[in-house]
C-alpha cells in the first residue's frame, strides 16, 4: 500500500505510469460526461471519460492476444502495482457491475490480481478477482470474462472516482490481458448542491437564528427546511428562521433541494441550556500563583465557567501544556474534573499577553490544520469542554487566520465551548470596535470585553479607575458600559457579550484619587498580580479608606500616610459594591455575563479558601 499512498499523497494533481514516456493525462470537459447506463472503459483505446492513471509497466495497444476488435491492454505488474482507471465523479447504483474479459498469458492461471474502487475519495478494500471470472480464477492462454459487482466495492450511492487493478500478494506477476472494460450501472452525479450559513452553530436554548441555504447548479434555488430530530429539536419557519428547544442537545438543521430532493445540507446545531439566572460567571484560573488559590478550594458554586491558563501556541501549530506551573497538567486536570462533578464547564486558556508570534504561525494556513488537531488533543487530554482564544492583539493581517482558526474548530467539534476575549473601547474613538469581529459571532459562545485597566496617564487623561462602570468622559473615555456599548452598536450581540470583572486593583503614587492630572508613568505602582484583592484589604486595615464614587459606580481606598514603598496614596478596585452594581446593570441591560481575571487573586486565605469578591459575584450574577 505505501506505493499507492504515496501517489494519493500528490493529490491527484499528477498521473503517473511506468511505462516510458508517460505524461500527465487531459481530464474531458464537464459536456464530455453525459449520463449513460453502460460507461465503456477500454475497447481498443480509453474511452472518455475516462483515463489511464496506472502505476505499472503497461501498453494500451497490445496486438496480441485480443479479446476483441484490434487491441487490449497488457500489464507486467510488481508488487502492489496497478492499473488505475480515473472517472470524473459518478455514482454507483446498486445493481451496478464492472464487467471486464482478463487473459492469463503463457503462465498466469490463477494470478491474484484484486479489483479495487477509489470511492469517497479512499481506496476500498476491494476483492478478489479471479473469484468473480467463469471458471473461477484467471486462466493462462484464455480469455474469460469476469463479473464484478460494485456492491462489493464501495456502498451504493458511493462517487465512483476510479477502478483499480492491483497485484494482491506482494510479488511479480507474469504479463496479463485485460479487454473490454466497461461498467453498467454509473450515473453522473447531479450538479445540484446545497450549503448552509453558518455551516454549525452552538445557540442558548429557546434562542432564534436564521440560516441561508445556497442552491448552485439549477434555476430552482428554493428549499424545503426540517429538523432531523423532529419537534423535539426544535423547529424552523419556511424561511429559514431555526428556534432552538430548550432541552440541551445536538440537533441537526436541514436544508433540501426542491429541484433535487436527493441534495440537501445539515447544520449541526449545539444546543446549551442559559447560565443560571441567565449569566455566565468564566472564572480564569492561572497556574503561575495557583498557590494564592489551591485547585482544592475554588468554589464553583460561584461561577458557571472555569478557564484555566494557560496553553500556549507554538509557531509550528504545536501546543505547550505545562499551564505556567511546574504541576500544572496536573491541577488542569483536578480543575476539570471538580468543574464536572458540580456540574459546570471547563475551558482551557489558550495564549494571552506576549504570544502573538506562536498565534500568527501556528494558525497560518501551513499549520493551522495541525494547530487544530493540538488544541482539541488537549482539550481531550485534560478532559475539558472548550477553548478560551485568547490572540492579543488581533493585528489586521491576523484577521483570516483568526476567522479561519475558529471556522476550523467549531467545523471539527461542533459541541465544544469556543469563547474569546475583546478589548475595551476609547469612547473617544469609537471605531476601535471593529464591526470585523462580528463574522466571529457564529462560532463563538462568549465574547468578553476585558475591561479593566481602563486608564493610564495618557495626554489629556485625568486620573480614572481601573474598571469604572459609567461616567466616561473626554478626560477619561473608559467604562464598562461606554465599552460594552461600543461593542454592540458594531453589531454583536448583547447576549454573546460579557464585561470583565478584576480581582486585583491598580495603585498610583503622587496623585490622591480620581479626577486629577496625571504627572506621567512614574505615578504608576502597579495592578495585576502585586496588588491582589487580598492585599488591598491588608493595606486598607494599615490606615486606608474605603470610597465610593456614585457617578461612576467605582470604589477605591485612599491613604492619607502613604504605603508600599512610601508614595502610594490611592488604589482603585472592585469591591463587593461595585461589583453588585455591575451584575445589576448586566442583568437590566440583557448582557451575556462577565469574565474574573482571576480568581486567584481574590483568595484571602489559601487554607480555607475564602474568596469575597468571588462570593459577591455570586450574589450579584447568580441566582
Amino acid at each position: 500500500m505505501s506505493r499507492w499512498m504515496g501517489w494519493m499523497a500528490l493529490g491527484m494533481a499528477l498521473f503517473c505510469s511506468a511505462g516510458a514516456g508517460a505524461t500527465e493525462p487531459e481530464l474531458p470537459d464537464a459536456s464530455e460526461m453525459d449520463a449513460f447506463a453502460t460507461s465503456w472503459i477500454y475497447e481498443d483505446s480509453m474511452a472518455s471519460p475516462w483515463v489511464d492513471a496506472s502505476w505499472t509497466t503497461h501498453s494500451l495497444v497490445a496486438t496480441s492476444p485480443v479479446s476483441g476488435g484490434r487491441h487490449s491492454i497488457s500489464a507486467t505488474m510488481g508488487a502492489e502495482e496497478a492499473l488505475f482507471f480515473y472517472t470524473p465523479s459518478r455514482v454507483a447504483d446498486s445493481s451496478a457491475v464492472f464487467i471486464l474479459r482478463v487473459h492469463g498469458g503463457t503462465s498466469g492461471t490463477g494470478a491474484a490480481v484484486k479489483v479495487r474502487a477509489f470511492a469517497d475519495d479512499v481506496l476500498t478494500a476491494g476483492t478478489d478477482l479471479g473469484a468473480r471470472c467463469s471458471g473461477g480464477r484467471i486462466q493462462a492462454n484464455t480469455w474469460v470474462t469476469c463479473n464484478v459487482p460494485l456492491s462489493a466495492l464501495a456502498p451504493p450511492g458511493a462517487r465512483i472516482k476510479g477502478l483499480v487493478l492491483q497485484e494482491g500478494r506482494g510479488v511479480t506477476l507474469p504479463t496479463l490481458y485485460f479487454d473490454e472494460l466497461r461498467v453498467e450501472g454509473l450515473s453522473v452525479p447531479s450538479p445540484v448542491t446545497v450549503t448552509l450559513n453558518p455551516a454549525s452553530l452552538s445557540m442558548t436554548g429557546g434562542t432564534s437564528r436564521t440560516f441561508i441555504a445556497t442552491v448552485t447548479g439549477t434555476a430552482n434555488t428554493a428549499v424545503t427546511w426540517s429538523v432531523r430530530e423532529g419537534p423535539a429539536g426544535g423547529s424552523v419557519t419556511a424561511s429559514g428562521r431555526y428556534t432552538a428547544p430548550r432541552q440541551p442537545g445536538t440537533y441537526h438543521l436541514v436544508a433540501t433541494s426542491v429541484a433535487d430532493p436527493t441534495k440537501s445540507a445539515t447544520a449541526p446545531i449545539r444546543v446549551t441550556p442559559p447560565p443560571p439566572g441567565g449569566l455566565w460567571v468564566s472564572g480564569y484560573y492561572t497556574g503561575w500563583n495557583a498557590d494564592l488559590y489551591p485547585p482544592e478550594k475554588v468554589d464553583f458554586s460561584a461561577m458557571t465557567h472555569i478557564m484555566v491558563g494557560r496553553v500556549t501556541p507554538n509557531p509550528d501549530g504545536t501546543v505547550n501544556t505545562q499551564f505556567d506551573n511546574d504541576n500544572g497538567p496536573a491541577i488542569a486536570r483536578t480543575l476539570s474534573t471538580r468543574a464536572h462533578a458540580a456540574n459546570r464547564k471547563a475551558l482551557i486558556m489558550v495564549g494571552g499577553a506576549g504570544e502573538h508570534d506562536g498565534w500568527v504561525g501556528a494558525a497560518s494556513n501551513a499549520n493551522r490544520a495541525r494547530f487544530v488537531r493540538n488544541l482539541l488533543a488537549a482539550m481531550d487530554s485534560f478532559g475539558y469542554d472548550g477553548l478560551d482564544i485568547d490572540w492579543e492583539p488581533v493585528e489586521a493581517a491576523d484577521k483570516p487566520f483568526l476567522l479561519a482558526l475558529v471556522r476550523e474548530l467549531r467545523a471539527a467539534r461542533p459541541g465544544m465551548l469556543l469563547t474569546f476575549p475583546m478589548g475595551w473601547v476609547n469612547a473617544n474613538f469609537p471605531e476601535d470596535a471593529d464591526p470585523w469581529f462580528t463574522n466571529l459571532v457564529p462560532y463563538l459562545d462568549q465574547m468578553n470585553v476585558m475591561t479593566y485597566e481602563m486608564t493610564g496617564p495618557w495626554d489629556g487623561w485625568t486620573s480614572w479607575y481601573s474598571s469604572a462602570l459609567t461616567a466616561e468622559t473626554s478626560a477619561h473615555p473608559t467604562s464598562v458600559a461606554s465599552s460594552l456599548s461600543a461593542w454592540v452598536g458594531a453589531g454583536i450581540p448583547r447576549a454573546k457579550l460579557g464585561m470583565g470583572l478584576p480581582f486585583y486593583g491598580m495603585a498610583w503614587r503622587h496623585i490622591t484619587g480620581p479626577y486629577q492630572p496625571y504627572t506621567d508613568w512614574s505615578d504608576y505602582v502597579g495592578s495585576d498580580n502585586d496588588f491582589t484583592y487580598a492585599r488591598i484589604l491588608q493595606l486598607t486595615a494599615q490606615g486606608g479608606t474605603y470610597r465610593w464614587d456614585s457617578l461612576a459606580q467605582s470604589s477605591y481606598v485612599t491613604f492619607t500616610t502613604p504605603v508600599v514603598d512610601g508614595t502610594v496614596r490611592w488604589i482603585s478596585y472592585d469591591s463587593p459594591q461595585a461589583i453588585a452594581a455591575k451584575g445589576a446593570w448586566a442583568r437590566a441591560n440583557g448582557f451575556g455575563g462577565t469574565i474574573i481575571w482571576s480568581l486567584n487573586q481574590g483568595c484571602t486565605n489559601p487554607v480555607t479558601g475564602a474568596n469575597p469578591p468571588l462570593d459577591a459575584v455570586k450574589g450579584a450574577f447568580l441566582p
